[in-house]
């Protein structure tokens, strides 16, 4: 038993002038990954509205297992992740998220392949992060917590208790059985920020395993100009961001995207 090929997706919003050099470097992150991960194919799929379908093609058309997904519904990063998921569910029993601004370490998937013969059972396998701003002189780690002993019941494990505690965990990189994802409802595209946060919240509570592998394995770029996290922090007053945890937590008791949002959250809670 392995992970056999793995779909890589890559969500794409706008493709601009300026983005081709950091698609490059990510795919190229990927070409990296395959030259040591050996138990299947590494398949890249850029995911892209209508209007990017000239674009895509043209980057993708000379690269090596290299495609794309058009969709023409909703492009937020989310509703990407979810219509790419459940196109590709049949083909690939493991996807993985990077985004196109990030880079895999060359050895991830060939480490992580090398914890899944005693975890088959686990749902969703993260890297380590090694987390930067935009300009690459402000570094830390992210997702290494469960790793320290008495974090979680189990050390290495995301469980529903230590969320409790911390919400900062990181998906995009980890290798994510498509079959429990699209199982426990996907991404809910109406919670902004904490999404991550409330997808591992209802996993975790059905039981669904969640390792954090020991290895650094993805290089996670934050806060550069047109990013997602660049735009919550530009359109996202500070004293809104713990109300979107808040609602994480109370909306990860239902599968389906409820489309709640934090104000009527607040007139729920007033009622």
């Amino acid at each position: 038993m392995s992970f056999g090929n793995i779909v890589v997706i890559v969500p794409m919003h706008k493709i601009e002038e300026k983005d081709i050099a950091l698609m490059t470097e990510s795919y190229n992150s990927v070409v990296e990954c395959r030259k040591l991960y050996s138990d299947g194919k590494l398949i890249v799929k850029y995911v892209v509205p209508k209007e990017l379908t000239g674009k895509i093609e043209d980057f993708s058309k000379d690269k090596e297992d290299c495609g794309y997904l058009v969709n023409e519904g909703q492009t937020d990063f989310c509703s990407q992740i979810n219509f790419a998921v459940k196109n590709l569910v049949n083909e690939f029993k493991y996807f993985s998220i990077l985004e196109y601004d990030d880079t895999y370490r060359a050895k991830w998937f060939k480490m992580a392949s090398d914890y899944y013969y005693s975890n088959e059972n686990v749902s969703v396998f993260l890297p380590v992060n090694i987390i930067h701003n935009g300009n690459g002189d402000q570094w830390q780690y992210g997702n290494e917590l469960p790793l320290a002993g008495s974090f979680s019941k189990k050390i290495g494990f995301i469980d529903f208790e230590c969320l409790e505690n911390c919400s900062t965990f990181n998906l995009t990189g980890g290798i994510i059985s498509s079959e429990d994802f699209i199982a426990v409802g996907g991404f809910k595209p109406s919670i902004k920020i904490a999404f991550n946060y409330e997808l591992l919240l209802r996993m975790t509570k059905k039981e669904l395993g969640v390792m954090i592998v020991p290895k650094e394995g993805y290089v996670h770029t934050i806060g550069r100009e047109g990013s997602l996290t660049d735009i919550y922090m530009k359109t996202i007053p500070n004293e809104e961001i713990p109300k979107w945890f808040e609602l994480a937590n109370r909306e990860y008791k239902y599968q389906e995207d409820r489309n709640k949002g934090i104000s009527k959250a607040k007139a729920e809670e007033v009622k």
